[in-house]
Protein backbone atom coordinates (compact mmCIF):
# COMPACT_ATOMS: atom_id res chain seq x y z
CA UNK A 1 0.00 0.00 0.00
CA UNK A 2 1.17 3.28 -0.66
CA UNK A 3 1.88 6.23 1.64
CA UNK A 4 -0.19 9.09 1.44
CA UNK A 5 1.91 12.23 1.30
CA UNK A 6 1.59 14.25 4.03
CA UNK A 7 0.54 17.90 4.02
CA UNK A 8 3.24 20.76 4.17
CA UNK A 9 4.63 22.27 7.30
CA UNK A 10 3.08 25.61 7.26
CA UNK A 11 5.56 28.31 8.89
CA UNK A 12 5.61 31.82 10.05
CA UNK A 13 7.22 35.16 8.16
CA UNK A 14 9.80 34.90 11.12
CA UNK A 15 10.88 31.29 10.48
CA UNK A 16 11.52 32.37 6.28
CA UNK A 17 13.01 35.43 6.39
CA UNK A 18 16.42 34.08 6.72
CA UNK A 19 15.77 32.07 3.65
CA UNK A 20 17.11 33.64 0.76
CA UNK A 21 15.49 34.11 -2.38
CA UNK A 22 16.45 35.34 -6.17
CA UNK A 23 13.83 34.00 -8.43
CA UNK A 24 9.52 33.90 -8.58
CA UNK A 25 10.22 29.75 -8.48
CA UNK A 26 11.80 30.31 -4.96
CA UNK A 27 8.90 33.61 -3.47
CA UNK A 28 6.25 31.02 -4.90
CA UNK A 29 7.47 27.96 -3.06
CA UNK A 30 7.86 30.27 0.45
CA UNK A 31 4.05 31.27 -0.61
CA UNK A 32 3.01 27.81 -0.13
CA UNK A 33 4.62 27.32 2.86
CA UNK A 34 3.53 30.83 4.60
CA UNK A 35 1.04 30.05 7.51
CA UNK A 36 -1.76 32.52 6.73
CA UNK A 37 -3.86 31.46 9.36
CA UNK A 38 -2.12 33.13 11.57
CA UNK A 39 -3.99 36.29 11.01
CA UNK A 40 -5.81 38.04 14.21
CA UNK A 41 -8.87 40.12 13.42
CA UNK A 42 -9.57 43.00 15.78
CA UNK A 43 -13.17 43.05 15.35
CA UNK A 44 -16.15 41.46 14.32
CA UNK A 45 -16.06 43.76 10.94
CA UNK A 46 -12.77 42.54 10.17
CA UNK A 47 -13.62 38.87 9.95
CA UNK A 48 -16.88 39.16 8.27
CA UNK A 49 -15.04 40.92 5.26
CA UNK A 50 -12.32 38.38 4.91
CA UNK A 51 -14.90 35.44 5.17
CA UNK A 52 -16.98 37.59 2.54
CA UNK A 53 -14.25 37.96 0.23
CA UNK A 54 -13.40 34.55 0.69
CA UNK A 55 -16.29 33.64 -0.82
CA UNK A 56 -17.38 35.77 -3.15
CA UNK A 57 -16.31 36.78 -6.79
CA UNK A 58 -16.71 40.47 -6.31
CA UNK A 59 -16.98 42.34 -3.01
CA UNK A 60 -17.49 45.61 -1.97
CA UNK A 61 -15.91 46.84 1.25
CA UNK A 62 -16.71 50.44 2.50
CA UNK A 63 -16.12 52.35 5.55
CA UNK A 64 -13.82 55.23 6.80
CA UNK A 65 -9.43 54.75 7.00
CA UNK A 66 -8.08 52.65 8.95
CA UNK A 67 -10.39 49.62 9.60
CA UNK A 68 -7.80 47.25 8.15
CA UNK A 69 -9.62 47.04 4.82
CA UNK A 70 -6.24 47.21 2.36
CA UNK A 71 -4.38 44.96 5.04
CA UNK A 72 -7.15 41.90 4.73
CA UNK A 73 -7.44 42.45 0.78
CA UNK A 74 -3.67 41.82 0.13
CA UNK A 75 -3.39 39.10 2.88
CA UNK A 76 -6.41 37.31 1.49
CA UNK A 77 -4.88 38.27 -2.15
CA UNK A 78 -1.61 36.40 -1.23
CA UNK A 79 -3.17 33.95 0.14
CA UNK A 80 -5.10 32.76 -3.06
CA UNK A 81 -1.62 33.53 -4.68
CA UNK A 82 -0.06 31.04 -2.38
CA UNK A 83 -2.73 28.41 -2.57
CA UNK A 84 -1.97 25.39 -4.85
CA UNK A 85 -5.49 24.69 -4.97
CA UNK A 86 -6.37 28.24 -5.97
CA UNK A 87 -6.41 29.38 -10.32
CA UNK A 88 -5.28 32.75 -9.03
CA UNK A 89 -1.78 33.17 -10.91
CA UNK A 90 -1.31 37.16 -9.91
CA UNK A 91 -2.11 40.20 -8.30
CA UNK A 92 -3.47 43.32 -9.95
CA UNK A 93 -3.95 46.84 -8.08
CA UNK A 94 -6.07 49.47 -9.10
CA UNK A 95 -6.26 52.88 -8.25
CA UNK A 96 -8.19 55.53 -10.33
CA UNK A 97 -5.57 58.35 -9.84
CA UNK A 98 -7.46 61.36 -8.97
CA UNK A 99 -5.83 64.29 -11.04
CA UNK A 100 -4.16 67.10 -7.99
CA UNK A 101 -3.29 70.17 -8.88
CA UNK A 102 -3.84 70.18 -12.40
CA UNK A 103 -0.75 67.50 -12.53
CA UNK A 104 -2.37 64.70 -15.01
CA UNK A 105 -1.05 61.15 -14.10
CA UNK A 106 0.39 60.88 -18.49
CA UNK A 107 2.59 64.23 -17.23
CA UNK A 108 4.74 62.65 -14.63
CA UNK A 109 8.02 61.24 -15.19
CA UNK A 110 8.56 57.64 -15.84
CA UNK A 111 7.08 54.49 -17.01
CA UNK A 112 3.47 52.71 -15.23
CA UNK A 113 5.84 51.44 -11.61
CA UNK A 114 6.89 54.96 -11.55
CA UNK A 115 3.91 57.09 -12.28
CA UNK A 116 2.08 55.21 -9.37
CA UNK A 117 4.56 54.02 -6.80
CA UNK A 118 3.33 56.87 -4.50
CA UNK A 119 -0.60 56.34 -5.19
CA UNK A 120 0.38 52.25 -4.02
CA UNK A 121 2.80 52.29 -0.87
CA UNK A 122 0.31 51.54 1.15
CA UNK A 123 -0.44 48.01 -0.28
CA UNK A 124 3.87 47.59 -0.78
CA UNK A 125 3.89 48.43 2.87
CA UNK A 126 1.14 45.96 4.26
CA UNK A 127 2.51 43.15 1.70
CA UNK A 128 5.97 43.42 3.05
CA UNK A 129 4.55 42.79 6.48
CA UNK A 130 2.92 40.07 5.09
CA UNK A 131 5.37 38.42 2.99
CA UNK A 132 8.98 40.01 3.57
CA UNK A 133 10.46 43.04 1.76
CA UNK A 134 12.41 40.22 -0.53
CA UNK A 135 9.44 37.97 -2.09
CA UNK A 136 7.14 41.53 -2.69
CA UNK A 137 10.03 42.66 -5.13
CA UNK A 138 10.76 39.39 -7.19
CA UNK A 139 7.23 38.99 -7.06
CA UNK A 140 6.71 42.89 -8.13
CA UNK A 141 9.65 42.17 -10.99
CA UNK A 142 7.99 39.46 -12.39
CA UNK A 143 4.78 41.23 -13.07
CA UNK A 144 2.96 38.58 -10.69
CA UNK A 145 2.01 41.65 -8.46
CA UNK A 146 1.35 44.60 -10.92
CA UNK A 147 -0.16 48.05 -10.83
CA UNK A 148 -2.61 48.54 -13.53
CA UNK A 149 -4.08 52.66 -13.75
CA UNK A 150 -7.73 52.40 -13.58
CA UNK A 151 -7.41 54.64 -17.02
CA UNK A 152 -5.05 51.60 -18.83
CA UNK A 153 -7.68 48.99 -18.10
CA UNK A 154 -10.38 49.27 -21.19
CA UNK A 155 -9.88 46.43 -23.48
CA UNK A 156 -8.40 43.96 -21.33
CA UNK A 157 -9.60 40.98 -19.59
CA UNK A 158 -8.14 40.10 -16.02
CA UNK A 159 -8.25 35.84 -16.11
CA UNK A 160 -7.15 34.30 -13.19
CA UNK A 161 -5.55 37.74 -11.25
CA UNK A 162 -7.20 38.81 -7.79
CA UNK A 163 -8.06 42.00 -8.23
CA UNK A 164 -8.13 44.62 -6.07
CA UNK A 165 -9.40 48.19 -6.67
CA UNK A 166 -8.88 50.80 -4.06
CA UNK A 167 -10.14 54.36 -3.11
CA UNK A 168 -13.00 53.16 -5.69
CA UNK A 169 -15.18 56.09 -4.20
CA UNK A 170 -13.40 58.41 -6.74
CA UNK A 171 -14.46 56.60 -9.58
CA UNK A 172 -17.17 57.38 -11.45
CA UNK A 173 -20.22 55.06 -12.50
CA UNK A 174 -19.17 54.14 -15.93
CA UNK A 175 -15.51 53.96 -14.89
CA UNK A 176 -16.27 51.08 -12.52
CA UNK A 177 -18.59 49.16 -15.16
CA UNK A 178 -15.63 49.51 -17.30
CA UNK A 179 -13.90 48.02 -14.58
CA UNK A 180 -16.54 45.21 -13.48
CA UNK A 181 -16.53 43.82 -16.99
CA UNK A 182 -12.97 43.41 -17.12
CA UNK A 183 -13.58 40.05 -14.79
CA UNK A 184 -12.54 36.86 -16.77
CA UNK A 185 -12.62 33.28 -15.65
CA UNK A 186 -11.12 32.31 -12.43
CA UNK A 187 -10.92 35.70 -11.08
CA UNK A 188 -11.79 37.40 -7.94
CA UNK A 189 -12.28 41.13 -7.35
CA UNK A 190 -12.22 43.73 -4.10
CA UNK A 191 -13.42 46.91 -4.86
CA UNK A 192 -12.92 49.27 -1.51
CA UNK A 193 -13.49 52.81 -0.79
CA UNK A 194 -14.84 55.33 2.09
CA UNK A 195 -17.86 56.78 0.58
CA UNK A 196 -17.41 59.88 3.05
CA UNK A 197 -14.22 60.98 1.25
CA UNK A 198 -15.21 61.39 -2.55
CA UNK A 199 -12.65 63.57 -4.74
CA UNK A 200 -15.23 63.54 -7.50
CA UNK A 201 -15.94 66.84 -8.28
CA UNK A 202 -19.81 67.94 -9.49
CA UNK A 203 -20.50 64.02 -10.31
CA UNK A 204 -21.60 60.79 -8.67
CA UNK A 205 -19.67 58.05 -7.12
CA UNK A 206 -19.04 55.28 -8.91
CA UNK A 207 -18.75 52.86 -5.88
CA UNK A 208 -21.59 54.63 -4.30
CA UNK A 209 -23.66 53.92 -7.19
CA UNK A 210 -22.66 50.58 -7.84
CA UNK A 211 -23.25 48.86 -4.65
CA UNK A 212 -26.98 50.06 -5.18
CA UNK A 213 -26.71 48.67 -8.60
CA UNK A 214 -25.21 44.81 -7.56
CA UNK A 215 -26.73 44.51 -3.88
CA UNK A 216 -28.86 41.14 -4.19
CA UNK A 217 -26.83 39.74 -7.13
CA UNK A 218 -25.50 36.48 -7.20
CA UNK A 219 -21.68 36.14 -6.54
CA UNK A 220 -21.45 39.64 -5.08
CA UNK A 221 -20.73 40.41 -1.44
CA UNK A 222 -21.13 43.42 0.77
CA UNK A 223 -19.45 44.43 3.89
CA UNK A 224 -19.52 47.38 6.23
CA UNK A 225 -16.97 49.47 8.65
CA UNK A 226 -17.89 52.33 10.67
CA UNK A 227 -15.91 54.74 12.66
CA UNK A 228 -15.82 51.89 16.09
CA UNK A 229 -13.82 49.65 13.81
CA UNK A 230 -10.85 51.76 13.19
CA UNK A 231 -7.79 50.14 14.52
CA UNK A 232 -5.51 52.70 14.05
CA UNK A 233 -4.40 55.17 16.67
CA UNK A 234 -7.91 55.93 18.81
CA UNK A 235 -7.07 60.00 17.90
CA UNK A 236 -7.70 58.33 14.47
CA UNK A 237 -11.64 57.92 15.24
CA UNK A 238 -11.92 61.35 17.37
CA UNK A 239 -10.86 63.39 14.57
CA UNK A 240 -12.98 62.19 11.82
CA UNK A 241 -15.78 62.80 14.15
CA UNK A 242 -14.85 66.80 13.94
CA UNK A 243 -15.26 66.53 10.31
CA UNK A 244 -19.31 65.37 10.54
CA UNK A 245 -21.74 68.11 8.90
CA UNK A 246 -23.24 68.63 12.27
CA UNK A 247 -19.97 69.54 14.00
CA UNK A 248 -19.81 73.44 13.73
CA UNK A 249 -16.55 74.78 13.16
CA UNK A 250 -16.50 79.05 14.91
CA UNK A 251 -15.86 80.05 11.62
CA UNK A 252 -15.99 83.88 13.68
CA UNK A 253 -12.83 83.00 15.91
CA UNK A 254 -9.71 83.01 14.38
CA UNK A 255 -7.02 79.91 13.99
CA UNK A 256 -4.71 81.87 16.84
CA UNK A 257 -7.40 83.57 19.13
CA UNK A 258 -8.14 79.66 19.07
CA UNK A 259 -4.94 78.18 20.26
CA UNK A 260 -4.70 81.69 22.94
CA UNK A 261 -8.22 80.01 24.18
CA UNK A 262 -6.70 76.30 24.27
CA UNK A 263 -3.69 77.63 25.90
CA UNK A 264 -4.89 80.18 28.37
CA UNK A 265 -4.29 78.22 32.26
CA UNK A 266 -4.84 75.01 30.76
CA UNK A 267 -8.90 75.60 30.08
CA UNK A 268 -9.55 72.09 29.59
CA UNK A 269 -12.55 70.32 31.27
CA UNK A 270 -13.36 66.66 30.04
CA UNK A 271 -17.07 65.88 28.42
CA UNK A 272 -19.45 66.80 30.82
CA UNK A 273 -21.54 63.21 30.12
CA UNK A 274 -18.48 61.08 31.06
CA UNK A 275 -17.78 59.56 27.70
CA UNK A 276 -14.33 57.55 27.33
CA UNK A 277 -15.01 56.39 23.90
CA UNK A 278 -14.95 59.70 22.13
CA UNK A 279 -13.50 61.51 24.34
CA UNK A 280 -13.02 64.81 23.33
CA UNK A 281 -12.43 68.54 25.62
CA UNK A 282 -14.62 71.10 25.73
CA UNK A 283 -13.11 74.67 25.16
CA UNK A 284 -13.53 77.44 27.81
CA UNK A 285 -14.01 80.59 26.95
Amino acid sequence: MSKTKSSQKKVSLHELNNHAISNKRQAMKDLKKLNFDELQYKNPAQKRFYNTISTKDITFGIGPAGCGKTYLSVHRALRELGDKDSSVDGIVIVKPLVEAAGEKIGFLPGDVEEKTLPFMMSFYYNMEQIIGKQRLQVLKDSNTIQVIPMAYMRGITLANKFVILDEAQNATPEQIKMFVTRLGEGSRYIITGDLAQSDIKNGKSGLEDAIKRFAGVHGVGLAQFKEKDIVRHSLVRRLLKRYKDNFQIMDEVSAEKTISMWIHDQGLDTPADGSKDDYHYQLKK
